[in-house]
């Protein structure tokens, strides 16, 4: 939606990024570059998006977002646009990121809708194995 700002907060920890890439009054604070950073984390390590993959306005974008310990896989649209990064504790930056949280949809201005939201609980095995991915 137009002038969109929104999120999907993990574990209670701001945030994967959505907003309209198009809005040019936010682009000072990186909306050009798409949705899908954790916007929180400090430079680099998944603060922006690999690519630009949003689709225009008005057309329904689709998020996969895999949470393996403390690191964050983004696709958007199919695309991938955050590799395992490290998802920073916004609320304590020297302390470590809570084992379980909420999953939050956040809306920061303009409108927001969703659907279609599925949420799957990952194993341990499966969780040490994208772990294990991400040191290669």
């Amino acid at each position: 939606m137009p002038r969109a700002d929104s999120g999907i907060y993990l574990r209670g920890i701001p945030q994967v990024q959505i907003w309209d890439s198009t809005d040019k009054g936010k682009f000072k604070h990186g909306a050009d570059k798409g949705s899908g950073g954790l916007w929180n984390n400090p430079k680099g390590q998944g603060k922006d998006p690999l690519v630009l993959a949003d689709k225009p306005l008005g057309e329904w974008n689709s998020f996969r977002i895999i949470m393996a310990g403390d690191l964050v896989t983004v696709y958007l649209n199919g695309k991938l646009v955050v590799d395992h990064a490290k998802l920073q504790n916004y609320f304590n930056k020297k302390g470590a990121l809570p084992e379980k949280g909420p999953i939050q949809l956040q809306t920061h201005g303009g409108e927001i809708r969703w659907r279609n939201v599925f949420v799957r609980e990952i194993g341990a095995e499966e969780s040490k194995a994208i772990q294990g991915k991400a040191k290669k």
